[in-house]
């Protein structure tokens, strides 16, 4: 029985060990399903998801193009960070996930940008291939229209602690 147990804890080990990097958003509650309906939101959400798909498959120059020029981020590392070092800080690894996954708590217009809001939770790449501890963090992002491409122009990300 012991054995069996034993077996069963290393399978799904190695499941989720092996398992594919992975990004994907959801929407908390109807207003933001709704709110998603509205072609800029739709766009900006859209964006989120290649973004989000660009930390996890280590894609940079996806991630950067993603990014307007006048980005400012207060990040999770308690620091602030614009576009260039945002950049570097995704080309150096330190913006690496296998996992990523956000619920948008609200999605708005704010003129011509896109207001969204909520919880992420994120999985950093390890060592040899393992993964870290899941973190939760509570973010805010402003995404705005840059000729036909949607662009991260700022965030906030607090970690928080879940029991």
């Amino acid at each position: 029985m012991r054995d069996r147990l034993m077996k069963g804890v290393l399978l799904v080990s190695a499941l989720i060990v092996s398992a594919p990097a992975a990004a994907d958003w959801k929407a908390s509650n109807p207003d933001v399903e709704a709110a998603a309906k509205d072609d800029r939101i739709a766009a900006a959400l859209t964006a989120v998801g290649k973004l989000d798909r660009a930390a996890v498959t280590d894609d940079h120059a996806a991630f950067a193009a993603l990014l307007a020029d006048d980005l400012a981020v207060n990040n999770p590392q308690n620091g602030v960070s614009v576009r260039g070092a945002t950049g570097r800080r995704s080309a150096a690894g330190q913006i690496s996930y296998s996992r990523y996954d956000r619920t948008i708590e609200y999605a708005g217009r704010r003129g011509d940008m896109v207001l969204l809001m909520g919880e992420e939770i994120v999985v950093r790449k390890g060592q040899n291939g393992l993964s870290a501890a899941a973190v939760h963090r509570r973010f805010t992002d402003l995404w705005k229209q840059v000729g036909d491409d949607w662009k991260l122009t700022a965030r906030q990300a607090t970690i928080i602690t879940r029991p």
